[in-house]
């Protein structure tokens, strides 16, 4: 049984190490893997549109002091240029603070994968860093115009390169002709294997300029189907509605089987 913990959002320090304590992260961080953060910066604006910093640094600090591995920081945009976004939103600075690195997604060398049980992405281009990479989506809680909610499923999207996926929009070719079975197959390729949501305050309607709603909870979990369905919910959803979760029910983890942990 999976386990999702749900905690009084206080600070990003203390909120986000007590949820990965409550479900053991520290004793299963990886100790000779690359370490991957990847926050959801869609575009340059502000929390709650996007990851907090100071989320993404609490994350840092945790893994940092529970495991030797070295620790980066991913994404690829959606809008604009990744660099920018990392520059305008703080990351910038707070990879020089630490000697972090930043990746860009959409500029990465890659690997083209195969698979015939995915739902549409038969071929999918992958950043070669990510690969063998353990991944920790960091999205925001948010309402999404295409699959009712982004959370940490969908906040995969960023690991696909714009230079293959892009039109509109540098990942617009991911929302054709299933948004929702997108999300799935992204994730068969690579799915997150932890994820962190800042619930703390959510953003309902839409996910580029919906309306701030506090929430105050983070959710930590290494099951994204479980923690998804739960997010799902606190923006007021029923999860059996949403076809990416139906559909990655059972296969990227579980709907139903799980034990929230409150703290």
């Amino acid at each position: 049984m999976s386990k999702v913990a749900q905690v009084k959002f206080v600070d990003y320090k203390s909120s986000i190490a007590k949820a990965l304590d409550l479900i053991g992260a520290g004793d299963n961080l990886p100790q000779d893997r690359l370490i991957i953060i990847k926050p959801n910066l869609t575009l340059a604006s502000p929390p709650p549109v996007t990851t907090d910093v100071k989320a993404a640094e609490a994350v840092y600090q945790y893994c940092k002091a529970h495991t030797k591995a070295t620790i980066a920081i991913g994404e690829g945009c959606g809008s604009g240029t990744t660099a920018d976004v990392y520059e305008q939103l703080g990351y910038t600075k707070l990879a020089k603070k630490y000697g972090i690195e930043l990746i860009d997604f959409n500029d990465a060398e890659t690997v083209t994968l195969e698979n015939k049980n995915a739902f549409q992405l038969k071929r999918f281009h992958m950043p070669k860093i990510v690969q063998d990479a353990y991944v920790i989506s960091l999205p925001v809680l948010k309402d999404h115009s295409f699959t009712e909610t982004t959370i940490a499923m969908k906040n995969m999207f960023g690991i696909a390169p714009g230079k293959f996926y892009s039109g509109g929009w540098n990942k617009s070719k991911l929302h054709s002709p299933s948004t929702d079975k997108s999300v799935v197959d992204v994730c068969l390729y690579k799915k997150p294997d932890l994820s962190i949501v800042d619930a703390s305050v959510a953003l309902t309607g839409m996910h580029l300029s919906g309306r701030p709603k506090n929430i105050g909870l983070i959710l930590a979990s290494f099951d994204p189907v479980a923690v998804d369905t739960i997010g799902s919910e606190l923006l007021g959803h029923n999860p059996n509605d949403l076809p990416f979760l139906t559909l990655a029910d059972n296969i990227l983890g579980s709907m139903h089987n799980f034990e929230i942990i409150q703290g």
